[in-house]
């Protein structure tokens, strides 16, 4: 095994079993029979990862479909191609949602389908930003920033408490269920009556005088959703606490080490914010590789984190990608300190794009590797089925 998953702890692999709880309503009622029925049109020679792969790859076609129109983010796509993303976005859920019940029909669970579930959700989380601060008409901005960072804030999280819980929990309402059919039926409702909605106050769109409620301050609608994801972040925060916390004290295990394993986000964060506040036309004009950057980087940690897990590694407090963004970061506040920059305002787009491929390398470097160690543990293949389950 290579350095992802040391010698000494690959024998875990063998123990590892999937643990989770969904509380949702709607997948309970509604999409849950639907996902039980869907999964049945999908022959018994397919592997789940292949399902999953190409649930990924609607959101892939969705966002080169939006490059195609507006490379920058900022323009304004046809509407067919708002009501793509909508699809898209429901058909990855949906095969996203199937591929373990296909594991369980096939006889093919195991660690390498939550390796690569979970790092298709990573990625997709990214990409959902970008194409969904298009349809709201967020373009190059710190919301756009925000919205990332919540993003990748509530799925870092889960992914945290899993970690410490043995167990994924998807509360009443959460991200990979709720989260997401808000977010198809906002393309949607932009395929209807194009973005512009978005930008307007929320009195204006829903026709309310300025004598309704006057102490409310009248903002973006866009800007509405935003603050409001803000707040189910808290609330995310509050719950994953209690569960991690009780998982601690339940293996009678000291609960600052599990807590530390907040840091490495919030750390991340934070020297992300100087690096962005001190070099703003980022923020104005080069979004685009800093938001890509970020997303790999951002998969690269996480997908270290879900290895852990699965392996019963210790928490991966630090990693590789982190390098790029402290250095870009120290480059670009080097004037606070009474020195010159390292390289200058002009040269950080191609810094930007140096760390993009920086962060893609060191995530398909660890992908590869990663899924090549599982297979050859377990005698198994990613994409197909390489003995099929016999028939009883």
């Amino acid at each position: 095994m290579t350095r992802y998953i040391p010698t000494e702890y690959r024998a875990n692999l063998s123990k590892y079993k999937y643990s989770g709880v969904d509380e949702s309503l709607v997948s309970k009622y509604v999409l849950g029979p639907y996902w039980t029925k869907l999964v049945t049109f999908f022959p018994l020679s397919m592997a789940p990862n292949t399902i999953t792969g190409l649930g990924f790859l609607c959101v892939v076609a969705n966002l080169l479909t939006m490059f195609y129109f507006t490379p920058d983010m900022t323009g304004v796509c046809p509407s067919w191609a708002y009501f793509s993303f909508g699809i898209g976005l429901f058909v990855y859920q949906s095969l996203d949602a199937i591929d373990g019940k296909q594991a369980r029909r096939t006889g093919t669970s195991g660690p390498l389908g939550e390796l690569f579930d979970h790092g298709c959700d990573a990625l997709n989380t990214t990409l959902e930003v970008i194409l969904a601060a298009n349809a709201l008409q967020l373009g190059q901005s710190w919301w756009t920033i925000l919205s990332h960072f919540l993003t990748l804030g509530n799925f870092y999280l889960s992914t945290w408490e899993e970690y410490h819980t043995g167990t994924l929990y998807l509360s009443a309402f959460s991200g990979p269920v709720e989260g997401i059919l808000m977010i198809v039926i906002l393309y949607l409702i932009t395929a209807v009556t194009g973005p512009q909605i978005w930008v307007q106050t929320i009195r204006s769109a829903f026709g309310l005088s300025s004598d309704f409620l006057p102490f409310v301050p009248d903002v973006q609608v866009n800007h509405f959703l935003i603050a409001f994801g803000t707040i189910g972040l808290a609330g995310n925060i509050a719950t994953a606490f209690q569960h991690v916390i009780k998982a601690r004290k339940d293996k009678n295990l000291p609960v600052t080490p599990a807590l530390i394993g907040i840091l490495p986000y919030t750390g991340m964060s934070l020297v992300a914010y100087f690096w962005l506040n001190a070099s703003p036309q980022i923020v104005n004009e080069h979004l685009i590789p800093w938001i890509l950057y970020m997303g790999l980087s951002f998969g690269y940690t996480v997908g270290l984190m879900i290895t852990a897990h699965v392996t019963h590694q210790p928490f991966p407090l630090f990693n590789v990608s982190f390098f790029p963004l402290l250095f870009g970061a120290l480059n670009a506040n080097l004037p606070f300190f009474g020195f010159e920059r390292l390289f200058g305002a002009h040269m950080e787009d191609i810094y930007l794009w140096s760390c993009l491929a920086f962060a893609a390398a060191a995530y398909a470097h660890f992908a590869l590797v990663v899924v090549n160690d599982l297979c050859d543990y377990f005698d198994i293949w990613c994409f197909t089925i390489k003995y099929p389950k016999k028939a009883e």
